[in-house]
This record gives C-alpha cells, structure tokens and sequence, in this order.
C-alpha cells in the first residue's frame, strides 16, 4: 500500500520542485527576453507535468523523470562543490561553455540518455545461467537438468518470436523439466498474448513436461480492466500442457517430487491461508530429491525443514532498477534479491528473471534464464 499510494504522493512534491527550479535555470539561458512572470508561469506548468506522472512510478516516464532528477542533483553538488573549493582558491568563474551546459541540463540530460540507453539494451540481452546442486539423494547417475524462468511479464519487452528464439536456447540445454516460477504474463497482457507465451512454452522439448506456479502479477489483480479472466487464464495453460501447481505436489517420477505454493502475495489478498511446506511435503517418499517451486523467495527455513532440497524463485527481478536491490539486501532480511543461498541442507536459486515489469529497462542484475544441473553425491566424488 505506501508504495503504490503513499511513497508517490511524497515523491511527486520534490520532484515538481526541482523540476521547477531546472526550468527556471534554463529559460534564463534560452529565453532570457521574455519577461520573468511568463518564464515562472511556462516553469510551473512544465514542472508540473513532468512531475505529476511520476505519481504512478511504475512507468518509463516516471523512469525517465526520476533519473534526470537524479543526475541534475548529482551535477548540481558537483558543481557547488567545485565552486566551493577549486575555483574560489582560483579567484575564477567556470568556463562559459561549462556554464550554459550546467545551465540547460545538458550534463544531466546526457547522463539519463546513457544510463537508460544502457538499461534498455541490459534488459533485452538474455543471458543464460547456470547452476549445480548435489545431493546424497539416491538418483540417477547422470543427474536432473531443470530449466527454470520467470518473470517474463510477455508483452513488455519481447514477442512470440523472440520467445520462441528463447526457448530453442533453452532447450539446447536438454532439460529433464522447465518449471515456470510465475509472473509470466500480468495485467497489461492481452488474452492473445496469454494464449501465445503458454501455447510457446508448454510446447518446450523436455522428459518429463512443464510446471508451473502463479506469480503475484499473473491472475491481474492490480488492474479492473485485465483482458483475461483466471479461468481463461488456467484453460490457456492447460490446452497448453502446462501443469499448474498451486499449493500441490506431483511426482515427476519415482526419484523427483515438485512442490508449487500459492502465491504469497495472492493468497493474502484474497483471505486464502497457503498449505504449509510440511504439508506440502507429506505427499513426498523419504529418499526422493523434493522441489520447492514458489514465486517469491520466502518461508526458506521453513522449507528446508520440510525436507526440501532445492527452491526456486523468482519475483525480485534482481532490483530491475538500481538501488532497489540494493535497498532490499539491506532491508528486507526475509528474503534474497539473487542468486544461490544454502539453508541448511536445500539450496535455494533466485532468478532476476527472463525480462521485467512495467517498463523495458534494467540497470539491476540482468535478464536470465536458468539452468540447474543436480547431480548425485557420488558423481562429485
């Protein structure tokens, strides 16, 4: 709730500020004429619609305005500083050059083109990694190769045929299993667009099939005017052969048991209480190497006390936007931004995630898919 309503509001008053002020700067350099009344009019209304849009900061503008603000304030204590120290030792003014630069935002204006020219170019570049669990469990010599991703988001940064580009990749890799780790579509994807990412993906080449567990954004509940319903939903993953788990255990076969929760952040929004990981885990053979799939990196102690060996997840998208991730490390003890953490006897993998949400860009981490290759103990040895 503060941050879809609360943070904004605060955020908006700031930034109408300085953007303001940044106008006021630079009219005095390309419309220095005109009278000082007009210019502050001309200011306040600019600033104003610069500002005001920002209020929905899941946006690329909102993007585009919070950086430049953010690189205008940067250049602005640099130049303060310099003023303070450098040139006043100098007895000397800045170069006139430097000056109007200073002035029309050209330094901050070319620092957002290179950062989000940056982010928009690390966002479509899809990078393949990869992971190795072992186990004492009593499998198959040659081991299991699950291919994971989530967070595709489909629609905001690529199409039909560029996923399917991706999944030819992924399936390079051989997977015994893909497991889908939610948010593959979210509220702004349209029903076609539901139809083609799971008639894509439940036709991946694998041994034993595609799983797949709801992410907080799949059944669009942030949105009144969502173009699918959850039953469409669920019937397009199905006509796929997608095996949807939500707070279910299958067998994959008499080795392998996978486990999908229901998604934390959905399940509280709709009153539901998620089955416990012990819960889950009771329809588990003793001896079998068990996968926990969930959306969100949660509840891990609680799953390795359950006996699971492995957790995947997905949901923090790295950050996406640095500091988010950074913010969360140092934050949020509960959970993992990314990568691969051990809890006792489970490894739990965190993937930034295949794209992102809102907006195609990403200065956080990078866009991934994952491959896990488990092997038994004695391979290792």
């Amino acid at each position: 709730m503060f941050l879809y309503f609360v943070f904004p509001l605060f955020l908006v008053i700031p930034v109408g500020i300085y953007m303001y002020i940044i106008f006021r700067r630079l009219f005095t350099v390309l419309w220095g004429e005109v009278s000082v009344s007009l210019q502050r009019i001309v200011s306040f209304v600019l600033a104003a619609a610069a500002a005001i849009p920002v209020s929905y900061i899941f946006s690329t503008w909102a993007m585009i305005v919070l950086h430049f603000a953010a690189f205008s304030l940067l250049v602005d204590a640099v130049r303060l500083i310099l003023m303070k120290t450098l040139y006043r030792k100098e007895g000397r003014s800045p170069r006139k050059i430097w000056s109007i630069l200073y002035r029309t935002g050209a330094m901050a204006a070319v620092l957002t083109l290179a950062v989000l020219g940056y982010a928009y170019v690390n966002m479509h570049q899809v990078r393949e990694q990869e992971y190795t669990v072992v186990t004492d469990k009593d499998i198959r010599p040659e081991g299991y190769t699950v291919v994971f991703l989530s967070d595709l988001h489909f629609g905001t940064t690529m199409d039909a045929e560029d996923l399917k580009g991706y999944c030819s990749r992924m399936e390079e890799a051989e997977p015994d299993l893909v497991i889908l780790g939610g948010d593959i579509v979210d509220e702004a994807s349209s029903l076609d667009e539901v139809r083609q990412a799971f008639g894509i993906l439940g036709q991946m080449d694998s041994t034993y099939g595609v799983y797949y567990v709801y992410g907080n954004h799949d059944k669009g509940r942030y949105s009144q005017s969502c173009d699918f319903t959850m039953e469409e939903l669920a019937q397009e993953m199905e006509a796929a052969g997608v095996h949807i788990l939500e707070d279910d255990t299958l067998a994959v076969n008499d080795e392998v048991y996978i486990s999908g929760r229901w998604d934390r952040g959905d399940a509280s929004g709709i009153g539901y209480t998620r089955l416990s990981s012990r819960e889950l885990a009771a329809a588990i053979p003793q001896g079998c190497f068990a996968i926990m799939a969930d959306h969100q990196p949660r509840a891990m102690e609680e799953n390795a006390a359950a006996g699971y060996d492995l957790m995947l997840s997905g949901h923090t998208h790295g950050g996406q936007m640095w500091p988010v991730g950074l913010i969360t490390e140092l934050f949020d003890h509960d959970t993992v931004n990314y990568g691969q953490k051990s809890f006792g006897d489970m490894e739990l993998i965190v993937s930034s995630g295949i794209a992102g949400w809102g907006y195609p860009l990403r200065t956080g981490k990078h866009s991934e898919y994952v491959v896990v290759h488990i092997e038994p103990q004695d391979k290792t040895e």
